[in-house]
């Protein structure tokens, strides 16, 4: 070039550089090793020696060139191991000679080099190339096996929440009609969906009723169909629910993601044969890791449509979870996937899968080539992990974007501050349509059919007849050390519980004529003849009170309750006690004695300031004469539809009774009143007394009574 000798090696394919205007091209040009060659204008004679120093030149050709359009040329072979001078070669047709062959024309020459007979060729492919077929390969293996994994799943994209997490499924116009319902109650606690087909094994468009909900309303109406859902839970008819509830979008969302797994699974598996066929080199579309324009093509393609098609996948996933769905049924006309379920494994796998085949693309793209020369440079190397880095930041943006579409980041939706969240909670099932909490018979064919009842004997020294067992213990810590929060207070005429010597049958008080509930044990404070028993007092807020008598006073607790809320009061007290779903268990595992208790206190009414305490409502009264003589046991519920015959189903449950009768103001009961009347929720069923239960038998009253605090 310019006058100066041309080094053409084994690695040399094409070169063009210019002679007086004019161009000199060598197409072509094999030379096996050790072999070097220059080839220059002959206006270079003078440089030869200079370049390539020797003693004793060699014509290599032989001869005496002829001269030819004054352009000769001059082939200098400088290889073999040793330097050789170089001989004028002109132009026309030189002679051949054993191992070279040139031929020069008025503008061109094409030189072919070659040294001896045998050829030898560069084997193998480079490390660049073989690492991106490698990971080519292992992300080709790795997606067929987890995408295969989704798919057989039926709980691989989403799992119902923990029952306290979740809210009311069902439409709640329909309450009042019976249909009450969450999710776990309608699916079962371990209900999920897969990709392919729920945990039933029921597909998207296929349901174990035969028909949908909107059809079965239209065939037999609205309630016979409520009526009949305890026996649609039982046979799992509701499965799978997104086609048995008519939501259309959610069933074609569903659809399309299989669709996308499917192809994924297909491309894989295809992309896993390629790749390894290629790193054994049974490839026909490729050679030493060098692709054919058609190998190269097919290969970045398929990567590219596995990136996108995961993207596609991931961001189809968000909108699904987070958008509400209208469903054409009147028992659940809309449901947000978010609200019922958590996340399994099967989204991070689209994530994992997004991302391993964008590095792959950007593998095949960077790192491979047709040409069979190519070695990556430094610069494509950092261009591809630009790409990569690129690719990732591109699908987060996206899967970012598609949640903010779907309302993700907003604010939630203030709570409408009448509503009141503890309303009809009070269960009457335990498992669909079984009426398990309707009272039922305390004994059946001479054993007893019910766990421990309330309210027992407190007497000290007192034991009851019933095996508690091991678990059944009540707690004996206050429970404003639990998490259990006071969710109700109403008292009962008289003492329910019996305490020898401090309210029982010998007790004394007013002659109770006109009482219209039942009246229980009393204490032994009334003097008829002691003015604060026998003045009327002015009652404002309570009813149907009395000065004298004696009264026992129950505080519901609960760790299910609305506590620290304004809803936390609740008439009735069964609303706040179960308020909050799954956290009260009867079964798997029995938790109501740790997460229910009652708070008793009995008293006698006075007509007297100086008995006065400012805050009934908070719980009973704990000071150095109240709440000093304690028993603590497990029982249940009380109230005059339960005695012992008939008994409560609501067990067991801890009882902290105080075993010492006192003396309070009615002021303190009417302010008590009061309080009651400001709470959010409607309190005025429990203004008054409620009727005494009659003292539970000893064979039905646990033994593990804890005594003296």
């Amino acid at each position: 070039k310019e006058g100066k000798p041309v080094i053409l090696d084994a690695n040399f394919v094409t070169s063009q550089f210019p002679m007086g205007g004019s161009m000199m091209s060598v197409p072509s040009m094999t030379t096996g090793p050790q072999q070097m060659y220059a080839v220059m204008p002959l206006a270079a004679t003078a440089n030869v020696q200079n370049v390539f120093p020797s003693s004793g030149g060699q014509n290599i050709y032989g001869g005496s060139p002829p001269q030819q359009d004054d352009k000769a040329w001059r082939v200098v072979n400088v290889g073999g191991g040793s330097q050789q001078n170089a001989q004028n070669v002109y132009g026309g047709s030189p002679p051949q000679q054993e191992g070279t062959k040139a031929i020069s024309g008025t503008r061109d020459i094409n030189l072919e080099v070659q040294k001896g007979t045998q050829q030898h060729e560069t084997t193998g492919m480079i490390m660049p190339v073989k690492l991106a077929h490698t990971v080519g390969l292992v992300v080709a293996v790795a997606i067929a096996v987890l995408v295969g994994a989704v798919l057989a799943d039926g709980r691989s994209v989403a799992r119902l929440k923990h029952a306290s997490e979740l809210p009311r499924l069902t439409d709640y116009s329909l309450k009042e009609s019976g249909l009450d319902y969450r999710a776990d109650e309608l699916l079962g606690t371990s209900y999920g969906v897969g990709l392919h087909h729920d945990s039933s094994g029921n597909r998207w468009n296929q349901v174990y009723a035969g028909a949908t909900l909107k059809k079965y309303v239209q065939e037999l109406g609205l309630h016979q169909v409520i009526a009949a859902v305890p026996s649609v839970i039982a046979t799992d008819g509701l499965k799978h629910p997104a086609y048995f509830l008519s939501c259309t979008s959610l069933v074609n969302t569903g659809l399309s993601a299989l669709s996308f797994a499917v192809i994924a699974e297909f491309l894989a598996i295809v992309m896993m044969f390629f790749h390894l066929a290629t790193l054994i080199d049974l490839n026909p579309l490729t050679k030493n890791g060098t692709y054919t324009t058609m190998g190269r093509a097919i290969s970045v393609l398929v990567w590219l449509v596995l990136s996108v098609g995961f993207l596609v996948v991931c961001c189809l996933g968000i909108s699904a979870f987070y958008s509400t769905y209208n469903c054409d049924n009147p028992f659940i006309p809309t449901i947000t996937i978010a609200e019922h379920f958590d996340w399994t494994w099967g989204y991070p796998i689209a994530n994992i899968g997004c991302f391993s085949a964008m590095a792959a693309f950007v593998a095949q793209l960077f790192l491979t080539s047709t040409n069979p020369s190519f070695v990556p440079s430094k610069r494509q190397i950092r261009s591809a992990v630009l790409a990569l880095l690129v690719g990732v930041v591109l699908g987060i943006v996206a899967s970012v974007s598609v949640a903010a579409g779907v309302g993700q980041f907003d604010e939630p939706p203030p709570v409408d501050p009448n509503v009141n969240p503890c309303q009809g909670q009070k269960p009457y099932h335990a498992g669909p349509g079984d009426k398990y909490f309707a009272n039922v018979e305390c004994m059946k064919d001479g054993v007893v059919a019910v766990l421990e009842q309330a309210g027992a004997n407190v007497s000290p020294g007192y034991k009851g007849g019933m095996d508690a067992g091991e678990w059944r213990v009540p707690i004996t810590e206050w429970y404003n050390q639990t998490d259990l929060c006071a969710v109700n207070v109403h008292w009962h005429l008289g003492a329910e519980h019996l305490s020898t010597g401090q309210y029982d049958e010998s007790g004394k008080g007013p002659s109770g004529d006109g009482y219209n509930e039942r009246l229980g044990h009393r204490c032994h404070f009334y003097d008829e003849a002691d003015p604060k028993f026998t003045t009327p007092y002015d009652w404002k807020y309570c009813k149907d009170m009395h000065v004298g008598e004696t009264y026992e006073v129950h505080w519901p607790h609960s760790a299910a309750g609305a506590c620290g809320t304004e809803w936390q009061y609740q008439t009735p007290f069964y609303d706040g006690v179960f308020c909050n779903d799954g956290v009260v268990n009867i079964l798997t595992p029995l938790n109501t004695y740790k997460n229910i208790g009652v708070q008793s206190q009995v008293y006698t009414i006075v007509n007297d300031e100086s008995y006065y305490h400012d805050n009934l409502m908070k719980g009973m009264i704990v000071d150095e004469n109240f709440g000093v003589d304690m028993t603590m046991y497990t029982g249940s519920t009380t109230g005059t539809s339960r005695d012992n015959e008939v008994c409560s189903r609501f067990a067991p449950i801890t009882w902290q009774v105080d075993r010492s009768c006192h003396m309070i103001s009615a002021s303190s009961f009417d302010k008590m009143c009061e309080m009651m009347k400001q709470q959010k929720d409607d309190m005025s069923d429990d203004l008054h007394a409620h009727g005494s239960r009659v003292t539970v038998a000893d064979h039905l009253t646990a033994n593990n009574q804890v005594g003296n605090r």
